[in-house]
């Protein structure tokens, strides 16, 4: 409401219906005079920031601490106190991406590395392999990490002795293998991999019976393969680096889609509950997505600041908050459809599985999407 005197004319400016107050029963405009002086835009600025972080922290404080109240209280009708649940989500997931992809989530550096012709270039890449090996051991603690990562040394090592013993086995060499990329494999034909260019692959199309050439996806599939791999040098890495990279920013949007996703699979475990409509699964969804963005992104602050503090990596803070984020499924499930413990622990399992299978094929189809826009 503005501190600006109420107009004497009872019409309102901005669809001319009959006013009885000072604010307009069709539109809602307030019946206050069009001239605003500059403070009283640097007041409303003001009034406005204030407003909207009280009812921010007020909802983020039930959010937080009393998981599935905010749904129940969408479902009742009572929503003036609290922030919406769309521009909450705005708000929470455009603040965790923006400072994971900024502080914890980088890009890979790509090189496409050529081809290696001399014994000095292929001994190089061995000890620089090994050397990275080494360090990525001494900051892995996980066993079977670190036990994956060991083997590799040890093959690298013994590559590194042969070809310094024996410089004509340098062909022989596995560990700095780049490979090829294939983003789908449909058969075990060769003859495709043998081809330097889209060009040569259209040709080779073109030659063919119409009832032999390749049909639509197959053929998408394989002239992406060959672009990519003509693109990156045959550098397998490379190309697996830069789909990976693409696919990290395709995050928001798959996260984004999957909340009607994991609505409806909410839809199916409580059919029987004709109170809940689609859209309350959907809005109850949207309330998880908000807390697990804040939960993880605590943990991701609370881990750097210990490790700065005692120059360590703290694995126990992942499983504490993944523990956290587990918990606060169930425990808004329980609270927001109000059943048995027993019932809520079945469907909850089920919940996970379906999510993982869901999850599953969001991240195959983003990958694939990923690698088609290089």
């Amino acid at each position: 409401m503005s501190h600006l005197p109420e107009r004497k004319e009872k019409i309102c400016l901005n669809c001319g219906a009959a006013l009885h107050g000072r604010f307009c029963h069709y539109c809602g405009q307030e019946n206050i005079e069009p001239k605003d002086s500059f403070w009283h835009l640097v007041t409303h600025f003001v009034y406005d920031i204030i407003h909207f972080d009280g009812k921010f922290f007020s909802t983020l404080k039930y959010l937080l601490f009393r998981p599935g109240f905010l749904s129940h209280e969408y479902l009742r009708g009572r929503r003036a106190d609290y922030l919406h649940p769309i521009r909450m989500y705005v708000f929470t997931s455009a603040f965790f991406f923006l400072i994971f992809f900024s502080f914890y989530q980088k890009e890979e550096a790509i090189d496409i590395k050529e081809k290696r012709d001399t014994l000095e270039e292929v001994i190089e890449d061995l000890q620089n392999e090994k050397t990275r090996l080494e360090k990525k051991i001494q900051k892995d603690t996980a066993s079977f990490a670190a036990e994956r990562l060991k083997e590799k040394l040890k093959n690298v090592e013994a590559e590194l002795a042969m070809v310094q013993k024996d410089s004509s086995l340098i062909d022989s060499v596995k560990s700095l293998s780049n490979g090829s990329f294939t983003l789908v494999s449909f058969d075990k034909e060769t003859k495709y991999r043998e081809l330097k260019s889209v060009q040569q692959y259209d040709s080779v199309q073109a030659s063919l019976p119409e009832r032999e050439r390749d049909g639509f996806l197959k053929r998408a599939v394989k002239r992406q393969d060959i672009h990519l791999n003509e693109k990156y040098n045959n550098d397998g890495s490379a190309i697996l680096k830069a789909v990976t990279n693409k696919f990290i920013h395709f995050f928001p949007q798959m996260l984004f889609l999957s909340l009607p996703l994991f609505g409806f699979l909410l839809l199916l475990l409580y059919f029987k509950h004709k109170q809940f409509y689609y859209v309350n699964h959907v809005i109850y969804s949207i309330h998880l997505y908000c807390a697990l963005f804040i939960i993880i992104l605590s943990g991701l602050w609370l881990n750097s600041i210990l490790t700065m503090i005692s120059h360590q990596e703290q694995d126990w803070i992942g499983g504490v908050f993944t523990f956290a984020g587990f918990f606060y499924l169930y425990k808004s499930m329980r609270n927001f459809y109000g059943q048995r413990r027993a019932v809520t622990i079945l469907k909850y399992m089920f919940l996970l599985f379906l999510s993982l299978f869901v999850m599953l094929l969001l991240f195959g189809v983003f990958f694939l999407f990923s690698a088609f826009t290089l």
